[in-house]
């Protein structure tokens, strides 16, 4: 099976209130899956973080624009570990910088739930695998895009996407697919 094969693509963003996953908060999610017939369907929340010393850093929390009466209702992470679980256990599954936020979604669910890392998803055992293959849309845009660099800014900028909104969860996912796709039209025109 190979990316012309897919049934579904699930694009994922988190943000979070630090740079460090082994301490951070993940404090909002969007998820976003596209079926081949070009179908989407998103799912997004806002995640309450705990704050506790250590865990956050104020540049971080404010590139993020986060307003704590924002998240007075969100739900806990562990209200919502079981759904990116789901959301995420199949794959191919797609991210800017993927490392950083699988690495994020794997140090909450290990930190605030019962799940554990293993080699599939076992809700019944509560073992989670992330959806496989993992595809980074930053290492694709170093090699198909004349860019200097390969952050989300300067490839909106590139490809002529609006800038605005930038390092909110929901943004980030739909550039991140748009990005993506325009990566793989790179792809087909060198071969």
């Amino acid at each position: 099976m190979n990316i012309a094969d897919y049934r579904t693509i699930t694009y994922f963003d988190v943000e979070t209130t630090s740079l460090n996953p082994t301490t951070g908060e993940i404090i909002q999610i969007c998820i976003l899956a596209e079926d081949r017939e070009g179908n989407l369907e998103e799912w997004s929340t806002k995640i309450r973080p705990r704050l506790k010393e250590g865990t956050y850093d104020r540049e971080s929390l404010k590139l993020n624009n986060f307003n704590p009466k924002e998240y007075i209702d969100a739900p806990i992470f562990e209200d919502v570990a079981d759904q990116i679980i789901q959301k995420l256990r199949w794959g191919p599954i797609v991210a800017h910088n993927a490392p950083f936020d699988i690495s994020f979604i794997e140090s909450n669910l290990i930190r605030y739930t019962k799940w554990r890392p293993g080699s599939r998803t076992d809700f019944d055992n509560k073992t989670f695998r992330l959806g496989y293959p993992v595809i980074d849309t930053v290492p694709l845009a170093y090699l198909l895009v004349p860019s200097e660099r390969q952050n989300l800014m300067a490839l909106r900028e590139h490809f002529g996407i609006e800038k605005n909104g930038g390092h909110e969860a929901v943004k980030d996912v739909q550039d991140c697919r748009k990005i993506f796709w325009h990566c793989l039209e790179k792809c087909l025109e060198v071969r």
